[in-house]
């Protein structure tokens, strides 16, 4: 790995970081609850994924990608429930 792979690598740990933190106190709840969700979710994968450049982004935006997710999630498996 070259440094500027290291750094971005970097990065994306303190967002993760800052982003399950933030939940964490918002939630009332401890971060390493948060944490492996936030990992298998879609919006962490993309995170990781460098690409995306979702990591350009501020904590507050991945934050709420990652409650959007939830919510649509949520929606979902009431809409599963309802039918059958």
């Amino acid at each position: 790995m070259d440094v500027m792979t290291d750094r971005i690598n970097a990065a994306i740990d303190l967002l993760t970081t800052m982003v399950v933190e933030s939940i964490a106190k918002e939630d009332g709840c401890d971060a390493s609850d948060v944490l492996p969700g936030f990992l298998r979710s879609h919006t962490g994968q993309m995170l990781y994924n460098e690409s995306s450049k979702l990591w350009w982004d501020g904590p507050a935006f991945i934050e709420e990608l990652y409650r959007q997710e939830l919510s649509k999630t949520s929606v979902r498996a009431q809409r599963i429930a309802v039918t059958g």
